[in-house]
């Protein structure tokens, strides 16, 4: 299995689009993808693969998954981090 040895998040502040956050993931301590999106889909959030777009063809993939476990692998690593980092960001509950 792809060892990730790290991951980065940073949380999109606008609410206009689908976009929720950014990502990059560090592959055996030598190896890193960025461009990672974090996604709001219509089943829920979802990791979108760096892309380019080019003239007259239209978006290409730069980086991605040769198959379903290594894709649902990095999606729960990057969307675990991105919880957290959530849940971080939330305002702690008073106590009376």
């Amino acid at each position: 299995m792809l060892n990730i040895t790290e991951v980065r998040v940073h949380i999109v502040e606008s609410n206009r689009s689908n976009l929720r956050a950014y990502g990059s993931i560090t592959i055996d301590d030598c190896f890193v993808i960025h461009g990672l999106k974090i996604l709001q889909g219509d089943s829920g959030l979802f990791v979108g693969m760096p892309r380019r777009h080019r003239e007259g063809t239209g978006p290409q993939d730069i980086a991605h998954p040769l198959d379903v476990e290594t894709r649902k692998h990095i999606e729960g690593v990057v969307l675990d981090a991105y919880a957290e980092l959530v849940a971080q960001s939330q305002p702690m509950p008073e106590s009376n």
